[in-house]
């Protein structure tokens, strides 16, 4: 074996070597934070209760007690959770949040997000997908219906059994349910802007 092959031989066994050991980047992962709380609430896998600045991780499920609120602050913005509200926290991406509402009642401040970034609301029926907004959003679990109204920016709402889109922008709202079979945006209510009028308070 000539001096050629040998140093072939001795390249190859490396990089072989390389791939057996290096392990594929992790993409990686934020906390969320609690920044406001009044009240009760508590996380369904470490079954801890929660206190101001305490971190909550992805794929954790947050309750709050009926007369309680709480905010989620991320890199990409602030999710309030009203009294009575169950939520999960299923991804938390630098550049992407997920939080699927289980029920209740949420507000949502989103920050002005960067081309790549985005943050979802996902419901047991539709998913709401945010680029820089304010908009509050009901979840009935047991009849499901509910209801989304936007404040300030845009949400595109997709129906899950359909795939049926509908965007709605500041001072629109649409309500949601088994029998309705057109998605309608209608004019959001006064005591729906009024809601969302506490958005002021979070961070």
């Amino acid at each position: 074996m000539n001096f050629q092959s040998i140093t072939k031989l001795i390249l190859i066994s490396f990089l072989i070597g390389s791939f057996a050991f290096c392990k594929p980047k992790e993409e990686e992962t934020t906390d969320a934070v609690v920044t406001f709380l009044v009240g009760k609430a508590i996380t369904e896998k470490a079954h801890a209760i929660l206190k101001i600045n305490d971190k909550v991780k992805e794929a954790e499920t947050v309750k709050t007690d009926k007369d309680s609120t709480l905010d989620l602050t991320t890199t990409l913005g602030t999710v309030r959770l009203l009294g009575g509200t169950e939520a999960s926290v299923a991804a938390l991406r630098a550049d992407q949040n997920y939080i699927k509402v289980n029920e209740g009642n949420i507000l949502v401040k989103v920050v002005k997000l960067n081309k790549n970034e985005s943050i979802s609301i996902d419901t047991p029926t539709v998913v709401a997908a945010v680029r820089g907004t304010q908009f509050w959003g009901q979840v009935n679990r047991a009849n499901e219906t509910g209801t989304f109204a936007v404040r300030e920016g845009s949400v595109q709402i997709t129906r899950k059994d359909d795939e049926a889109r509908v965007l709605l922008k500041a001072g629109e709202a649409v309500d949601l349910g088994p029998g309705v079979k057109t998605l309608k945006v209608r004019e959001a209510a006064k005591a729906e802007l009024a809601a969302m009028e506490q958005i002021d308070q979070m961070k």
